[in-house]
């Protein structure tokens, strides 16, 4: 895969900027270098992965040996999304390879470009009894869902993943759902404003806001919420320039429907009395929304009742760190992923121990998904099973457990009528004692 992947370098590179406007160095940190890293991992390890895991043998049960196969689930359907149309669609695809399984993968018909070079590029590199690739809009991707696949892997949106896993019940089928949802950076006062500003602006401009675990929403200090907008709102202009439209390093809405949504809901918003504080800006011929930062909302706003999925930060204050949890229960649903950003670590352990997400960043955003030994995914409304490096490889495998008679005589007898007197009483002794 490695070598058809960089085959098809230069074309998923125009691709990639064609669907979303990404940058060559955007792309390469994103969607390029994380399958290399995850295709040398998969490779490192899979000697081990695929051993027997022994277990001890429980005295009663003397006689015998206990240990885990990992088998194929059989064939495998991947539903990619389109923010990262590469990364998303070959991640899963390798994982459930590597378990030993055959492939159905519907690429993003969002991200058509993107999506027509993978095609060519799979079938090219890989046997089509290994996988097959199907382009399509949502009618296909429906079809597909109705057919008895053993596993399916879905990323996406909440209201399609609904849609998917009722689908799969038909079948009783298992499934992962890598959904999404409203993550929240929690920010205090004893923090540079500088460097959460980075790790803020950064999660939030990247692939112009639409990645499913960027920072949603901030609740902030009080007192430091004046210094942070400042500060972010450095950041975005040394990196993007006065004039962010004409910068080579932002990217754009994937399509109108995306780009009509968040018009939408940041225009409820100020209706509803929320200020812009930096950008606001957008054009829809272009598909270009400038990274905004929003105050004064409310939780009946959209921007905080939906997930954004663009550049959109709106901001909400606290004063005493007890209010945090209450906060973030308010908003909506279980989130993907929480941010926090204190140097309390009593209070840091507080806010994570009362609240729920999936993942977790402490003084960082995104890239906790980038390392390969970190179980990945959400829980209730962002999402059901995980991904990532082993966790994906025993996702897309039958843990499978085996016991094995290896003694002439063991212990299970004892558990065969009848049972006279003197083998109820060693039952009865065995029962309390042993």
């Amino acid at each position: 895969m490695l070598k058809g992947l960089k085959a098809c370098e230069g074309d998923l590179l125009e691709a990639l900027h064609a669907d979303l406007g990404k940058s060559e160095p955007e792309a390469r940190l994103t969607e390029f270098f994380p399958i290399r890293k995850e295709i040398e991992f998969v490779l490192k390890y899979l000697g081990d992965w695929m051993r027997p895991d022994r277990r001890p043998t429980p005295l009663q049960l003397m006689g015998t040996t206990s240990e885990v196969i990992n088998q194929p689930k059989g064939v495998v359907l991947v539903i990619a999304p389109w923010n990262f149309p590469l990364l998303l669609t070959i991640k899963p695809v390798i994982a459930a390879l590597a378990a030993g399984n055959r492939v159905v993968v519907k690429p993003p018909e969002q991200a058509p470009a993107t999506s027509k070079v993978m095609a060519e590029w799979l079938r090219r590199t890989l046997p089509q009894d290994l996988v097959q690739v199907v382009l399509g809009g949502p009618e296909h991707a429906a079809e597909l869902t109705s057919f008895p696949f053993d596993h399916i892997f879905f990323t996406g949106g909440s209201e399609t993943g609904r849609k998917v896993m009722k689908a799969a019940a038909e079948h009783l089928t298992p499934l992962t759902l890598e959904l999404g949802g409203k993550s929240p950076a929690i920010v205090d006062a004893s923090v540079s404003a500088k460097m959460v500003a980075g790790r803020l602006a950064w999660g939030k401009s990247l692939n112009a806001g639409q990645v499913c675990i960027a920072p949603d929403y901030v609740l902030v200090e009080n007192r430091a919420m004046g210094a942070l907008i400042e500060e972010i709102i450095g950041v975005w202009t040394a990196w993007f320039g006065a004039d962010v439209k004409a910068s080579k390093e932002y990217g754009r809405m994937v399509n109108e429907v995306q780009f009509d949504r968040l018009v939408a809901t940041l225009e409820d918003a100020v209706s509803k009395g929320a200020v812009v504080r930096h950008g606001g800006g957008y054009n829809r011929e272009e598909l270009f929304m400038e990274p905004t930062i929003l105050t004064d909302v409310s939780t009946d706003m959209r921007v905080m009742q939906e997930e954004v999925f663009g550049p959109l930060l709106p901001f909400m204050s606290w004063d005493s760190a007890d209010e945090v949890p209450d906060l973030v229960s308010a908003v909506k649903d279980q989130p993907l992923a929480m941010y926090i950003f204190t140097r309390d670590n009593k209070r840091s352990q507080g806010w994570m121990m009362s609240t729920r997400s999936g993942t977790v960043g402490m003084g960082e955003t995104v890239v906790q998904i980038a390392n390969p030994d970190l179980p990945f995914g959400g829980t209730q409304a962002s999402g059901m099973g995980r991904s990532n490096g082993r966790a994906a490889f025993d996702e897309f495998s039958n843990r499978r457990s085996v016991m094995r008679k290896k003694w002439p005589i063991t212990a299970v007898p004892l558990s065969f009528p009848p049972f006279g007197p003197a083998k109820f009483a060693l039952v009865k002794w065995i029962s309390r004692r042993l």
